[in-house]
């Protein structure tokens, strides 16, 4: 009875490895230049949101030339892609550059006074659009996408989402003093998803709104109506 209780234990425990192994199969891919998170979950095949909780990614849109990512589920390394490279803006704060015809566009995510640009600040550089808000105006997604990152105290930006969209972009809001949508959940555009705040390094209540396209920060007002 010992012997047979015994040997139920190491085919359990064999099986509890077994598991395991299973739920953790994939593959570790090396993040190459000119390669972004989208492209890569593309390729692969995989949801951007579960491979971003995974590897407990902070911004999906900074990932490192290098860096390695665990890909879930799949057998063997893809070639993924490089993103093609865009016009550069010129101008301290990108205003000559013209979007070209067909290129994305955005909704405005909430009504409200642009109170800085995308640019330069000073000494520092601003990514973004600041639109002022009174305090709990409803915050509306930009487009269609799924939510990749989500927290209520990131750096700087304090409450934060950022929502993945076709074609390697992706759209930050920031500040928020209320997250409505969860890590991986899909969102329409139009969709409220936050509320306006003052979290993080805000000194009145606003919205901070950013495009970006792969890794590079894009000026929003070219892709708002």
């Amino acid at each position: 009875m010992k012997r047979a209780t015994t040997t139920g234990f190491v085919l359990l425990f064999f099986l509890f490895l077994l598991a395991g192994c299973m739920i953790r199969s994939g593959v570790v891919h090396r993040v190459g230049a000119g390669e972004t998170l989208w492209r890569i979950c593309k390729t692969y095949g995989v949801d951007i949101g579960e491979v971003v909780k995974i590897n407990d990614i902070g911004d999906p849109t900074e990932i490192r030339t290098g860096a390695k990512i665990f890909i879930p589920g799949v057998k063997r390394l893809k070639r993924v892609t490089p993103a093609s490279s865009m016009a550069k803006t010129k101008g301290k704060n990108g205003a000559k550059r013209k979007v070209k015809k067909g290129e994305r566009l955005f909704s405005w995510p909430i009504k409200g006074t642009v109170s800085s640009r995308f640019g330069t600040r000073g000494s520092a550089r601003h990514d973004g659009l600041d639109i002022r808000a009174p305090k709990g105006t409803s915050i509306k997604a930009a487009e269609r996408g799924k939510v990749v990152f989500v927290s209520k105290s990131y750096d700087k930006y304090g409450r934060i989402i950022i929502l993945e969209h076709n074609n390697d972009y992706f759209t930050v809001y920031a500040h928020n003093s209320k997250n409505s949508v969860k890590l991986g959940q899909s969102v329409a555009k139009g969709q409220s998803i936050g509320k306006v705040g003052k979290s993080g390094n805000a000194t009145g209540y606003h919205l901070h709104f950013e495009v970006r396209k792969g890794k590079q920060v894009l000026n929003p007002l070219f892709f708002l109506p």
